[in-house]
């Protein structure tokens, strides 16, 4: 089965390939994530919307991310807008065939290129992060499984991956803040169809410093798609969630509804 990162992982087809996947084995379980990335070229748009903890809506945003892993190097492009589809913030990621990773950053309106921000730190005020949205972690390397659980009613492996070497360190003042680099992720990954429902960013004390998780998916034709995702910094006094509007992958398109 196919699926694509969100924002990470919200669409994926239902065709199973050959390959053997270890369930005990984090690094065979991410290798089948990334393996399922679709070749064809995807757009996705939808809004992310900022509430307090009684639903109390503070602020709203729009998000574009278009998407290309069929090319060398892969591509991805992720748009923040306002409420009236102007463009705010930009960040596009490049990743070649040895793995080297490139950020460009663009900012303001209209937008032009600005300095790398913190790619840990929340966006525009919501809860939700660059890192979040790239989640550029599931290639980290050194990860184990550690158990299992379920989400959504469904069996999932729990993956732990340490931060890369220099990358957990924060600066002092983020050191127990929203914008703290993660000392590690945990991953839930649904044991059938291979897909990422939940995952916490962790600090060096093994505290959830930011927390994202599936609310709805369904099966249109022969691919999954998430609906809605929500995002928490811990600790918080609101909540993000990101709908996703539109999709296209490739010549197809959806609306989920």
């Amino acid at each position: 089965m196919r699926s694509l990162p969100l924002i990470a992982f919200l669409v994926g087809g239902v065709v199973f390939t050959a390959e053997v996947v270890r369930a005990d084995d984090a690094a065979s379980l991410l290798a089948a994530l990334r393996s399922r990335l679709p070749r064809e070229p995807v757009v996705m748009t939808g809004t992310i919307t900022v509430r307090k903890r009684h639903g109390i809506v503070v602020g709203q945003l729009g998000i574009k991310m278009t998407l290309d892993w069929g090319q060398t190097p892969t591509t991805s492009k992720y748009t923040i807008l306002d409420a009236f589809g102007k463009p705010l913030e930009e960040l596009r990621i490049t990743r070649d065939a040895a793995g080297a990773v490139g950020f460009e950053y663009q900012a303001n309106f209209p937008l032009r290129p600005a300095p790398l921000p913190n790619l840990f730190a929340p966006i525009q005020n919501s809860d939700v992060s660059w890192m979040d949205l790239a989640l550029a972690f599931l290639w980290w390397e050194g990860g184990k499984v550690v158990g299992t659980d379920e989400v959504l009613g469904r069996p999932c492996h729990i993956v732990e991956i340490p931060a890369p070497p220099g990358l957990s360190a924060p600066p002092p003042r983020a050191a127990q803040s929203s914008a703290a680099p993660y000392a590690a992720v945990r991953l839930w990954i649904d044991a059938e169809m291979l897909m990422l429902l939940k995952a916490e960013g962790l600090s060096q004390e093994d505290n959830v410093l930011r927390r994202l998780w599936v609310r709805s998916f369904k099966r249109i034709n022969d691919r999954w798609m998430i609906k809605d995702l929500e995002v928490q910094g811990c600790p918080s006094a609101h909540r993000t969630k990101i709908t996703i509007t539109d999709v296209s992958v490739g010549n197809e398109s959806w609306t989920p509804s």
